[in-house]
C-alpha cells in the first residue's frame, strides 16, 4: 500500500516540531533566554542589551579596593611608643655621687629592657610610673628628666627603642619570609612591606593581597595595587597582610570550541579576548547574535540598565549582558568590557541547530538497513 504525500509530509513535520524541542541541548537559545526574562524569571535576573553607555560603564567600572575602603592615608613614621615596646633608658647626672652612679661610670645609669605595660606606662626608679605610650622617645626622655629633677643631679635622659612591638605589621602566606615587620621611621606603603618580606613567587596578576585593619578586610590583586597608586596605601601598626595565589578564571559554555573553566593568563582581559581564549564561536552551531555574559552586579547597576523593575532582594543582582556580534559596532563594545573573576560566557546555539540535529537522527531512523534493502531488491527481481 502506498501512502499519499499529503499524509506523510504533515506527519513528518509534526514529529520534527516535537522532536526538535525534545533534543538535548547545552543551554537555552537566545529567544528562550528572553522569554524566561519576560515571563518566568524566578531567579530575578536583569537582561541588559549592551550599547555604548553600558560598554562605557563596564570599561571604567572597577571593584572597591584598598584606597576606596581605607583611604591612601599618611606615612606612619612609627615614632610613637606603644604597649609592648621594649625600651632602653640611659640617665646621666652632673655629679658622680648621684642616685644613678655606678662603679664603672660614676655619672651614668642604664635601665635596659624596660617594657611598656598594657596600660602604656613604664616604671623608672625614683620617678615611679610614667606614661610612655603615645609619646616619642624624645618626649618620654623629657618626662623622665622632669620626674627626676628633684632626686637626681641635673639629669639628662636618653630613650631608645630596643624592640618595636607596637609599630609592626603582620605578613603571612605566599611571601619569601612571613613574620612581623616593624614600620620604619620614613613610613611604609603596602608594596614596601611586601617587598621587605621577600616578595611573592607567583605572578602579580594571580596573587591576591588581603588586608585586615581593625577588623575590616579588603582584597585586591597585586597587579592592580602595582598599577594604581591610590591603592598602594600607607600601613598602620597592627595591619595584617595575607598573600595567596588565586588565578582568575571564567567559564565558557554553549557554542564555543573550548568549554569549561578558562584561566585569564594575564592581568587584564576583555570580552573579545575571553571568547578568543575559548577558541572562538563554533562556526556551524553558534548564534553570533546571542553572546551572553553572566555576572552579579550591585543593585544600583542592575537598576540603572534593566528594562524591568528588579524583583530579587539583596545587594547583588544577577545580570545577563547580551551582545549581537553580527553587528560590527558590538565588537568595539565587547573590547571595552573588562572580564571579572568567575564571569560566565554563554553562546547560544543558532535556531537551525536543533532542526539539523533532529533531521540527522530522523534520516538515520528512516533509512532501511543495507541487508533489508538487498532483500527488498532481490524480491522485486523475482
Amino acid at each position: 500500500m502506498r501512502l499519499r504525500a499529503s499524509v506523510v509530509v504533515p506527519a513528518i513535520l509534526s514529529v520534527v516540531l516535537v522532536g526538535c524541542n525534545a533534543l538535548p541541548s547545552e543551554g537555552p537559545r537566545s529567544k528562550q533566554i528572553e522569554e524566561t526574562y519576560l515571563e518566568k524569571n524566578t531567579a530575578g535576573f536583569a537582561l541588559v542589551n549592551v550599547n555604548r553607555s553600558v560598554a562605557d560603564y563596564l570599561a571604567r567600572h572597577q571593584t572597591i579596593s584598598f584606597g576606596d575602603r581605607f583611604g591612601k592615608g599618611k606615612p606612619n613614621r612609627a615614632e610613637l611608643i606603644g604597649p609592648g615596646d621594649v625600651l632602653t633608658v640611659t640617665i646621666w647626672e652632673a655629679d658622680q655621687t648621684g642616685v644613678f652612679a655606678s662603679t664603672s661610670t660614676a655619672d651614668r645609669g642604664t635601665i635596659p629592657d624596660v617594657e611598656v605595660s598594657s596600660r602604656g606606662t613604664i616604671s623608672i626608679p625614683y620617678a615611679g610610673a610614667i606614661k610612655a605610650a603615645g609619646r616619642t622617645p624624645q618626649g618620654l626622655a623629657a618626662s623622665i628628666a622632669k620626674a627626676l629633677s628633684n632626686k637626681a643631679v641635673e639629669p639628662q635622659v636618653h630613650v631608645a627603642r630596643k624592640e618595636k612591638v607596637a609599630s609592626v605589621v603582620t605578613v603571612t602566606g605566599g611571601v619569601g619570609k612571613a613574620g612581623l615587620y616593624p614600620l620604619s621611621l620614613r613610613g611604609d606603603t603596602l608594596l614596601d612591606v611586601i617587598a621587605g618580606s621577600g616578595g611573592t613567587s607567583s605572578a602579580a596578576y594571580e596573587t591576591v593581597v588581603n588586608l585586615t585593619r581593625q577588623g575590616e578586610i579588603a582584597s585586591s590583586y597585586l597587579d592592580h595595587v602595582q598599577e594604581t597608586p591610590a591603592d598602594n596605601i600607607y600601613m598602620r601598626p597592627g595591619d595584617i597582610i595575607s598573600i595567596e595565589k588565586m588565578p582568575r578564571t571564567y567559564s565558557a559554555f554553549g557554542a564555543v570550541e573550548r568549554k569549561g573553566n578558562v584561566p585569564f593568563g594575564a592581568g587584564n582581559l576583555n570580552l573579545i579576548e575571553a571568547v578568543g581564549k575559548a577558541s572562538g564561536l563554533a562556526d556551524i552551531r553558534a548564534d553570533a547574535s546571542g553572546v551572553f555574559l553572566f555576572r552579579f552586579e550591585k543593585r544600583a547597576v542592575a537598576e540603572r540598565f534593566s528594562s524591568k523593575p528588579i524583583q530579587v532582594q539583596g545587594d547583588l543582582v544577577p545580570v545577563i549582558y547580551r551582545l549581537n556580534l553580527r553587528d560590527a559596532n558590538q565588537y568595539f563594545f565587547a573590547q571595552a568590557i573588562a572580564m571579572q573573576d568567575r564571569d560566565v560566557i554563554y553562546v547560544a546555539d543558532a535556531s537551525t541547530v536543533a532542526l539539523q540535529k533532529f533531521l540527522g537522527i530522523l534520516g538515520s531512523a528512516l533509512s532501511p538497513p543495507a541487508s533489508a534493502l538487498r532483500t527488498y531488491n532481490s524480491a522485486n527481481q523475482l
